[in-house]
């Protein structure tokens, strides 16, 4: 098993965040198992904590504070379990926009519970040309631009960062992103954000966000409540080595992130994806012919992929996936889908089990 490693700087300040408000940083750090105290470390060096260990000091920390935000919420704490809930609310929800939508349900509930009435927006917004979408950290943290420290604002780059990871564990695949905007002055070299985002970083901005392709929202989530469950029993772990665990010297998981699953849209093409990508054609071209694959081979993988998830789903005919799929005549994707598979749709359906009122066979 590989040992994932996480610079030791992220957990001193997670410790610093403890240590401010009065709680025990020896206890926490002997029960989380460090070997040495994070707090006492020089700005210059570079050592490094298992990613398990990190996680059990995240706990813990979060733990004693009796608050998943660490301080982050200006009107209340948010108590340990309170994640948990969330995940179990949104984990059978049908894509990744759906998620999104009812995290603003469960926030404006929670709030509620306290007597404090919000209004339930969506914690994105969609560009006017509908190509990139704006996903909002938290409101709560969007107030503090006056009094942005040094130690607020990295807590909440670690809470937008596992932000997002956690929505690419969502959905099986890393989120590409490409550009944050962040609410004060850089309090440290460029570098010392790359652990979180490598892209573009715009500062003293009006919010703290993300801009990811908005395809991405349509996007299916992956998991069950079983796979929700190995994941609490670590998290946030998995969230920590996610970019490793789906090959981070691979560019087919960034090439799948930017296709997405809405076919309804114009896929890119191929010198546009170059272009998203940040790369020439060429170069594309000869990672794509390392890798064994190309862009076609890619895109159909996808097509294939998303259909297997579509026709997996009873409540939905074949002409609606059909249609879903981008495919005007069910008939050009009845025969699409068995190049794909070496079965038609229906075929597919029978084999699996998937029964409903009405299926729609093209012949």
């Amino acid at each position: 098993m590989t040992e994932y490693l996480m610079p030791a700087k992220y957990a001193k300040l997670l410790l610093k965040v403890a240590q401010e408000q009065g709680y025990d940083v020896n206890q926490l750090i002997n029960d989380a198992g460090l070997s040495f105290n994070p707090l006492e470390l020089h700005t210059d060096e570079e050592l490094e904590v298992p990613a398990l260990t990190f996680s059990r000091l995240y706990r813990k920390v979060s733990g004693a504070m009796q608050d998943e935000a660490f301080g982050l919420g200006t009107t209340y704490k948010m108590p340990p379990g309170t994640f948990r809930m969330l995940c179990y609310c949104i984990i059978h929800c049908s894509s990744l926009r759906k998620a999104l939508d009812r995290t603003t349900e469960f926030t404006a509930m929670t709030y509620g519970i306290r007597g404090i009435t919000i209004k339930p927006e969506p914690p994105y917004r969609i560009a006017p040309d509908g190509n990139e979408a704006t996903l909002v950290y938290s409101s709560a943290s969007n107030k503090f631009n006056a009094e942005m420290t040094s130690a607020k604002q990295l807590s909440v780059v670690n809470s937008l960062s596992l932000w997002h990871r956690f929505c690419s564990w969502l959905i099986g695949n890393n989120i590409a992103v490409k550009r944050v905007n962040l609410m004060g002055s850089p309090s440290l070299n460029l570098s010392g954000y790359r652990y979180y985002f490598d892209c573009p970083i715009e500062f003293d901005q009006q919010e703290n966000s993300i801009v990811i392709n908005a395809q991405m929202l349509d996007a299916p989530l992956v998991h069950t409540e079983e796979s929700l469950e190995s994941f609490l029993e670590t998290a946030p772990y998995q969230l920590f080595v996610i970019k490793d665990e789906q090959g981070s010297d691979s560019i087919i998981p960034r090439i799948r992130a930017l296709i997405g699953y809405n076919f309804t849209r114009r896929i890119p093409s191929f010198d546009e994806l170059a272009e998203l990508l940040n790369i020439s054609s060429r170069t594309l071209r000869r990672r794509l012919e390392k890798e064994g694959t190309s862009y076609q081979k890619v895109k159909d993988e996808c097509r294939r992929d998303a259909s297997i998830d579509y026709l997996s789903r009873p409540n939905l005919t074949i002409n609606s996936v059909a249609a879903l799929m981008g495919f005007d005549e069910p008939s050009a994707f009845h025969r699409s889908f068995k190049k794909w598979t070496d079965m038609t749709p229906g075929e597919f359906r029978k084999k699996n089990n998937i029964q409903m009122e009405e299926i729609e066979e093209v012949p």
